[in-house]
């Protein structure tokens, strides 16, 4: 049987329906309070009881921490044809994110000269999620930019794998781009121990990455005390397809998303119902029926309507299939990256077209971004005063005393 397909206010209620229970699910949130709040007492040792639970039942405190020359050894065991495609991945990712390297900003007025000047971040932990397997592409795409903005420290934390092997494609992305060891353990746990520090590991200044929606959560709760690049939680996927648009390659797409860990989103938005009849046939036959977090095909009455509706979602990826969608470019808003044409396939994205995967979900593309160079990054004002300030030192003084602040008033006066 086909998924049925919905309206676009139906598709706007799901939206709002699954931001809300995706970020701040009551018992999630106390569960991940718990494991936080227990790694701040217990250090490695809740770590490790994480890692025991959820990932490795044999686990010791030895495994916890892979230093840089066990990842080398371990990279030397990457097979050959991965490793020249991890290069190519890291390449890719490197030419984009060059451009992207911030330079100093300064002005020169009548009374004072200010310099706006970028320093790296010291120490960055970087989340790598983990499926059946490693995900090496995650560990380029945080440790690209955080190289190319002159971090000092990347310390990268992903999942132990069942048989307690240090991953070589995760081992030779890690090499690759300069981490300083790899710290084994996910969700909840490995966030608390890059925001807070244990015996192992030290504290980092910022968090970037994706994962689970604990790690995610965990991001969330302790971004009082630690830098978060932005809430990177379970994947979505947002199509707008035109009538002249590939019905194939769309069905793929979805597939492709629904095949993500967690509570990953996929729809389909489109305004002829010939297309949506022949997706939901293959996507039925595949064995997805639109249940919930999965693949979801919905009517629009125009296509205008259609990327109207993906801003209210704010998805993480937005594909524009089709030449008649691909010319809307230019009105989406509100999304991670979008994918413009039916021949840019969203995993390209993932892997090889050097655009950054580590985007925003949950509706934070409102306000947040890609990862980028300058999430690495933080600025510092340098401001110095010149010869005449008499008049800029009277101004800021008749301020100060409307607000009540004396002593600000009579700091510039004397100044002046």
């Amino acid at each position: 049987m086909s998924p049925p397909v919905a309206d676009l206010a139906a598709f706007r209620t799901l939206v709002a329906r699954r931001r809300t229970a995706a970020l701040f699910d009551a018992a999630l949130l106390r569960a991940t309070q718990r494991t936080i709040a227990d790694v701040r007492r217990r250090g490695d040792v809740a770590v490790l009881a994480n890692v025991r639970r959820f990932d490795r039942r044999g686990a010791t405190a030895a495994d916890l921490w892979v230093d840089t020359r066990a990842l080398r050894a371990a990279a030397r065991r990457c097979p050959r044809e991965l490793r020249s495609a991890l290069d190519r991945s890291y390449e890719a990712i490197d030419a984009f994110h060059r451009k992207q390297r911030p330079r100093r900003i300064a002005h020169r007025g009548r009374s004072f000269s200010e310099v706006l000047v970028p320093r790296p971040i010291a120490r960055v932990g970087g989340c790598v999620p983990r499926g059946t397997v490693g995900y090496p592409s995650t560990a380029l795409m945080i440790g690209v930019p955080a190289r190319l903005a002159g971090v000092d420290d990347l310390i990268l934390a992903s999942p132990m794998p069942a048989d307690g092997e240090i991953d070589p494609a995760l081992a030779y992305a890690a090499v690759k781009v300069g981490a300083q060891g790899l710290y084994r353990a996910g969700g909840a746990a490995a966030v608390a121990a890059l925001a807070y520090g244990t015996r192992t590991v030290a504290a980092v200044d910022k968090i970037a990455g994706p994962g689970n929606a604990y790690t995610t959560a965990a991001k969330w709760l302790v971004s009082a005390d630690v830098g978060i690049d932005a809430l990177q939680g379970p994947s979505e996927l947002v199509v707008i397809a035109s009538k002249d648009a590939d019905p194939a390659s769309i069905v793929l797409d979805l597939e492709a998303q629904a095949e993500h860990g967690g509570r990953p989103f996929a729809a389909l938005l489109s305004d002829d119902d010939g297309l949506l009849a022949v997706v939901g046939a293959v996507v039925a036959g595949l064995g997805h029926t639109g249940q919930a977090g999965r693949i979801a095909l919905f009517r629009a009455p125009t296509l205008a309507a259609a990327v109207d509706a993906a801003a209210f979602a704010a998805p993480e990826h937005l594909h524009l299939a089709g030449a008649r969608a691909a010319r809307l470019a230019g009105r989406t808003r509100n999304a991670g990256a979008v994918f413009i044409g039916t021949r840019t396939a969203v995993a390209f994205g993932d892997y090889v077209a050097g655009s950054n995967h580590c985007l925003p979900t949950g509706g934070t593309a409102r306000w947040a971004s890609p990862l980028r160079v300058e999430d690495f990054v933080r600025w510092t004002t340098h401001v110095t005063a010149g010869r005449s300030i008499a008049a800029a030192a009277r101004a800021g003084a008749v301020i100060a005393e409307h607000e009540g602040m004396r002593f600000h008033a009579a700091s510039m006066e004397l100044r002046g």
